[in-house]
């Protein structure tokens, strides 16, 4: 009996040692159907948007969630290289653009902007911004992609962050 008390209070420590924090530095740690980016530490390569293993167990079938990465130009250029609006909604429609957990109609939709909101555009990916934006429009925060970053890194500042289609996105500056 206690044998396999033992081997169940082990198996418990096991799982419980593989967690990951979340990547916005909170303590709590969301369900993985709940959590809407990728640990911070983790760089996911541009050039793909892997298939989440085992993600039919957990209801999701699709690419798993991208970071944005700052600082990609270089160490002496913006963390984001250029800034744009959001354009070109049809208002008879749903007069509103979908930012996404990655560069993918088949993942999640983590907000929706509408036109004017002002996005800082930090990667580009088959057709769709990597973009750090002030989740308000225009609120003053700022969202610390304006000045360089010694080395490329996940974003983490404190602004919301995500990927919409590059057509309804209208590059202003840089």
């Amino acid at each position: 009996m206690k044998t396999g008390i033992a081997v169940i209070a082990a198996s418990a420590l096991a799982l419980c040692a593989c967690q990951q924090a979340p990547a916005d530095g909170s303590t709590e740690t969301p369900a993985p159907e709940e959590r809407t980016t990728a640990p911070a530490d983790i760089a996911v390569p541009a050039e793909t948007v892997p298939e989440a293993p085992g993600s039919t167990d957990l209801g999701y079938a699709g690419p798993i969630p991208m970071p944005i990465r700052v600082g990609t130009n270089g160490a002496d250029m913006d963390s984001c290289a250029s800034y744009g609006e959001v354009s070109g909604l049809n208002p008879d429609g749903d007069n509103y653009l979908a930012v996404r957990d990655a560069p993918s109609t088949q993942v999640k939709e983590r907000n929706r902007i509408g036109n004017g909101h002002g996005v800082h555009v930090c990667a580009e990916e088959k057709g769709w911004y990597g973009i750090v934006y002030d989740i308000e429009g225009d609120s003053g925060i700022d969202c610390e992609v304006d000045s360089p970053v010694e080395q490329p890194r996940n974003y983490t500042g404190p602004c919301a962050q995500g990927w919409v289609s590059k057509k309804f996105v209208t590059i202003v500056a840089g």
